[in-house]
């Protein structure tokens, strides 16, 4: 029982997504005119340039 508790434990670990997948996930799901759809770098965080194509807008 308990290598089992482990092993679920670890694969949620795994599986969880990070606040900028999420943050990405949220935007594409959204409703509204303007999304502002984040980029992800290979480690899961926010790219340090944000640039909205559609847009002509970027955040540093």
């Amino acid at each position: 029982f308990l290598i089992a508790t482990v092993a679920l434990c670890c694969l949620a670990g795994v599986f969880a997504k990070t606040a900028c997948e999420e943050h990405r996930e949220r935007e594409q799901k959204s409703n509204t005119k303007v999304k502002l759809i984040t980029k992800c770098t290979p480690e899961d965080d926010y790219e340090d340039l944000q640039c909205f194509e559609d847009y002509r807008f970027c955040i540093y």
